[in-house]
């Protein structure tokens, strides 16, 4: 049975995620202003990038940049499984600190480590975690195949930092799904800036930083009278399965055990 679904979020206005499991094929168009990267899981394909013509399967990267013609077709009309991704060219100025965009040389990558992240980086995406953990772990991908596969450099960060408001705004705002677009909006300060800013004075990426309050304020409500549907709820985290397993990431145990030690 053929199958395909659409991520699109305005919270995450930037991208749109395509999974499809069919014999679908298109004709050559473009997409403008529009990065687009897709990968197949199952089956081959066949992509054509001006007049290059690729055959692609698992491990490979089909990589196009905006306003390029390009196509991809099933091969005898076979059914093939794909992700396909489509970035705003802006987003991506914005999050890798370029003046312009610059387009990629390759067409085609081959590589099994950055393939399986792209089928992460998917895989959460279309998931009910949080915002910050779709965009962290796509701008790590993004910039993964950037410095890999281009000649771009990283961009130092400045010294002035606004670090204590951005840590003010987190907390008083713990119990929401906070994107990476309101923190740069509200603070007037670049994604990439932020990004590299929560890594050089934690160590450890803005998600994670905004996680770490979230389970720190959910073990304090497990120490009331709440259920832990409750607690997974006033924090912010729409899918109790993610609340759990992060729980027991940060704490070495389970919502439930945590609770049963504060049973009076």
């Amino acid at each position: 049975m053929s199958k395909t679904k659409i991520y699109i979020d305005k919270n995450l206005p930037f991208l749109e995620l395509r999974y499809s499991f069919s014999d679908l094929s298109y004709k050559e168009h473009f997409h403008h202003d529009i990065f687009s990267i897709g990968a197949v899981i199952r089956g081959k394909r066949e992509y054509k990038n001006r007049d290059n013509l690729y055959e692609i399967s698992k491990n490979d990267l089909a990589i196009v940049n905006p306003n390029v013609i390009h196509s991809c077709n099933c091969l005898q009309s076979h059914k093939s499984e794909y992700y396909m991704l489509y970035i705003n060219k802006h987003w991506i100025c914005d999050i890798l600190n370029f003046k312009e965009y610059l387009d990629f040389k390759d067409e085609l990558i081959h590589d099994d480590k950055l393939f399986n992240e792209f089928i992460n980086v998917c895989e959460t995406i279309f998931s009910n975690r949080l915002y910050l953990e779709k965009e962290l772990k796509l701008i790590d991908f993004i910039s993964k195949i950037y410095e890999n596969y281009s000649e771009v450099k990283s961009s130092k960060i400045k010294n002035n930092t606004k670090i204590d408001s951005l840590v003010k705004f987190l907390e008083e705002n713990v119990k929401e799904n906070i994107t990476l677009e309101q923190l740069s909006k509200n603070f007037n300060l670049s994604k990439f800036y932020i990004i590299k800013l929560f890594k050089k004075e934690f160590g450890i990426s803005v998600y994670s930083f905004f996680l770490n309050l979230k389970i720190e304020l959910a073990k304090k409500l497990l120490k009331k009278d709440l259920t832990i549907v409750e607690v997974a709820l006033e924090c912010g985290f729409y899918d109790q399965s993610h609340f759990h397993r992060n729980f027991l990431k940060i704490t070495a145990s389970t919502p439930k055990e945590y609770k049963d030690n504060f049973v009076q």
